[in-house]
């Protein structure tokens, strides 16, 4: 019975990992910018992959491949973001991807947009907030990157 109950709490645990997704509830690493210093543009440098499969998540508005680790890479405390757009590209020493959770809880994802096997989104409207930032990897591989951010004028 002891061997049974074991065996049943180790297999709960292992399908719970199994589904995890990224989290917007948890922070990344923490920066506060503002709309007017992203202007100059932000680059960070980051481990891309993960162990969540996106496709077997259920984020609202997301379709598509790739693996991304729970807490968000990076969280960014934004202000001053009225009048500019955000534009938030990755470049990696493999196939990279890119999710974005927004100040209004409106998630966005990228794979190939920047060419090259490399995100991009150009996100209008931002709003001030807190944005989430996850860079993953398409096949769960891990790689080198880079994140950049810049605002910009409409």
């Amino acid at each position: 019975m002891k061997l049974a109950l074991i065996s049943g709490a180790a297999l709960l645990a292992a399908a719970s990992t199994a589904m995890a997704c990224p989290d917007y509830s948890q922070t990344g690493a923490s920066y506060e910018v503002s709309g007017e210093q992203l202007y100059a543009g932000l680059d960070l440098s980051v481990v891309a992959g993960g162990e969540n499969n996106i496709a077997n998540c259920s984020v609202p508005g997301v379709s598509g491949a790739g693996y991304f680790i729970t807490p968000p890479d990076f969280s960014f405390f934004l202000t001053g973001m009225a009048g500019y757009d955000l534009e938030v590209s990755v470049q990696g020493d493999c196939d990279t991807a890119l999710l974005v959770n927004t100040p209004s809880a409106t998630w966005f994802f990228d794979d190939d947009s920047a060419g090259e096997l490399q995100p991009y989104m150009l996100l209008n409207g931002v709003g001030d907030g807190r944005l989430d930032a996850w860079v993953g990897t398409y096949n769960g591989e891990y790689c080198n990157a880079n994140i950049h951010l810049e605002t910009w004028l409409p």
